[in-house]
């Protein structure tokens, strides 16, 4: 049957075909139980509960960011999506042309996937934009970019997606080369500590006065400028990173606090001065397998994570920087040997170590003391516009 293409946008005119861009991962998926989607409500957004969808022109992200959607159709049948973006504040921050696609999905059909690049690529270069990079889900700079490369049958974890292991041979079909790859490992929390871990820490903190905070040591809004002014300025020459916006900084920890776990969180300063911070939410992800008696229960869906949320036995540590005056000092290794105390005696059996690019160093080895087990690998696939 022949494929045909269909082009809309995020205004309200269109959501109904927004509605069927989400509805087929729920197809896509519907036999795979490693498939763990979040909730629709955080695509399309819901007023009732206060949720502002990631596609919604009211998202804080389309104040410097453009966006085209496509899906790929058999007759009626839908058997492919993705849509391309154009994050003006990228662009500003490297000094670059480079145009993102993301939350593809598709059937296993080299010419189905064609198709959504190309018309994602045509989309970017009729913007300006002289290279594709991706799958870049949103939100960006919460959920892990590229594909799962690796992994496939480990624990789900929360903004971490899961795609088929097809997918890569219909990039690289397609004219995609790896430019980067991101890691993830799969800690124990009930191991003992690991006496190197434990002993560089204690020089690091001896020589530099560091000092620790938790989260509720001061006003909320102070421990939000606070994360805000390290997370730009620690990443800031990480590769790919976007700086946040403050209004979309704040907006992230104003939703993080549904499901916070406070106790998760450590603030470190070196003689007095804000150092870094270093943070886990609960995994989530435990709590939003869909029920087999009623799939699309969206309602019941949160309600039971928001409910169980204290059941919860992994989380994942997903917040993590330290300022680039504090470099090399060792501040990293000790705010994990901090965050592995509270750990042994916490709630959680396990927690996850990721987002970690590949040519991090200094992380990889503090994992590999920790004795983690790597478990994730996302690869992010790039090719230029001709």
């Amino acid at each position: 049957m022949e494929t045909t293409l269909h082009s809309f946008s995020n205004q309200p005119q269109d959501r109904r075909w927004l509605k069927r861009f989400v509805d087929f991962h729920w197809y896509h998926y519907r036999d795979d139980p490693q498939f763990v989607p979040l909730l629709d409500y955080e695509y399309l957004g819901n007023k009732l509960i206060g949720m502002t969808g990631f596609f919604e022109p009211r998202n804080l992200f389309f104040k410097h960011a453009d966006m085209r959607f496509f899906l790929a159709l058999q007759g009626d049948r839908v058997v492919g999506r993705c849509n391309a973006f154009v994050n003006h504040n990228h662009n500003r921050h490297w000094n670059d042309k480079v145009g993102f696609f993301g939350q593809f999905e598709c059937i296993d059909d080299k010419s189905v996937a064609r198709l959504l690049i190309n018309a994602a690529s045509d989309w970017l270069k009729a913007q300006g934009m002289e290279t594709i990079r991706g799958p870049q889900n949103l939100p960006v700079n919460e959920a892990t970019p590229g594909l799962m490369t690796e992994g496939f049958d480990s624990i789900p974890v929360v903004y971490y997606h899961y795609n088929k292991p097809y997918y890569e041979a219909l990039l690289r079909d397609n004219g995609f080369d790896t430019i980067k790859r991101v890691k993830s490992w799969w800690v124990s929390t009930r191991e003992p500590m690991v006496e190197k871990l434990e002993r560089v820490s204690q020089k690091v903190i001896q020589r530099y006065g560091v000092t620790f905070e938790t989260w509720d040591e001061r006003p909320f809004k102070e421990r939000r400028r606070e994360m805000f002014e390290v997370y730009n300025d620690a990443w800031n020459d990480n590769w790919g990173f976007v700086p946040f916006t403050e209004e979309e900084f704040f907006a992230t920890v104003k939703d993080m606090m549904l499901v916070m776990n406070k106790k998760l969180f450590l603030f470190v300063y070196v003689k007095g001065e804000l150092a870094g911070f270093f943070g886990g939410v609960p995994n989530i992800f435990e709590r939003l397998h869909p029920p087999r008696f009623c799939r699309r229960c969206e309602l019941l869906r949160a309600a039971r994570m928001l409910l169980t949320k204290g059941r919860i036995k992994s989380y994942r540590l997903g917040y993590m920087g330290v300022k680039r005056k504090f470099r090399k000092l060792g501040i990293d290794s000790v705010m994990l040997w901090k965050q592995k105390i509270y750990s042994m005696n916490g709630p959680y059996d396990h927690a996850d170590l990721g987002w970690v690019l590949e040519d991090n160093v200094l992380v990889i080895r503090v994992a590999e003391w920790m004795n983690a087990k790597l478990s994730k690998v996302y690869t992010i696939f790039q090719k230029p516009i001709v």
